[in-house]
């Protein structure tokens, strides 16, 4: 079967706002970005910058009324994409390929478990906003340090935990050492994404160890340790 060609959108760097040490907001506008249609959470796009590479990023919040989309990135490493992140300003060109991504199902969920490390909260915020009103939430999100949280949506039955590394902790570690002592409810269904044998890890508890049912498991590995370009 053949995949179904991904909209492509010129768009240009309107905005590049820092929101923590390891994360930076970048809104980019376009006339194309006019037809872009998000559907659901997690939906993301291919960014290609100018110099040729491309990654997969989600989009966080669309403004289709002003052709605008924003889209946090995480800086790390060294490659070309980061360097660009890093280095980007207004009037910077690049191409957006898309929206793609499944809509995780919550439906019929008593209660919905997060887990996320800094590479998936764009995503993981998305999950959180979209949730309806009445759902009991866990929040898990590993960070770079402590001052790197960010302002959470204001809704009852949230509980958020935001877990710190230190250079004794590699990152993943914190993020599976407290899901790992973490009681799951009844009726929970689980979103996690960041480093993929961190989430594997996780994945596994969860469908042994509390029996989660796999469709109530949504999984996801964003990158992995000593790969430059991971495929989840």
């Amino acid at each position: 079967m053949f995949k179904r060609p991904r909209p492509v959108h010129d768009v240009e760097v309107t905005a590049v706002t820092p929101l923590t040490s390891t994360l930076t907001r970048i809104t980019f506008t376009g006339p194309g970005l006019s037809g872009l249609e998000i559907e659901h959470p997690t939906q993301w796009v291919k960014l290609a910058i100018p110099s040729g590479p491309s990654r997969a990023y989600t989009i966080r919040h669309h403004r289709p009324g002003e052709y605008e989309v924003d889209i946090d990135l995480v800086l790390h490493g060294n490659g070309p994409l980061a360097r660009w992140a890093a280095d980007a300003r207004p009037g910077d060109r690049a191409r957006l390929a898309g929206p793609r991504g499944r809509r995780p199902s919550f439906d019929g969920a008593a209660h919905v478990l997060l887990a996320a490390d800094e590479s998936a909260l764009p995503a993981a915020l998305t999950v959180l906003e979209g949730l309806p009103a009445d759902v009991e939430v866990s929040a898990y999100f590993e960070i770079a340090g402590p001052a790197d949280t960010l302002p959470l949506p204001a809704r009852t039955g949230l509980t958020a935990a935001w877990l710190p590394r230190t250079p004794a902790h590699p990152k993943g570690h914190r993020l599976t050492e407290t899901l790992l002592a973490t009681d799951v409810p009844p009726g929970t269904t689980a979103w996690l994404a960041g480093e993929s044998g961190a989430v594997a890890t996780v994945r596994r508890h969860l469908l042994t160890d509390w029996a989660l049912p796999r469709d109530r498991v949504h999984a996801k590995g964003y990158w992995k340790h000593g790969e430059a370009d991971h495929k989840g």
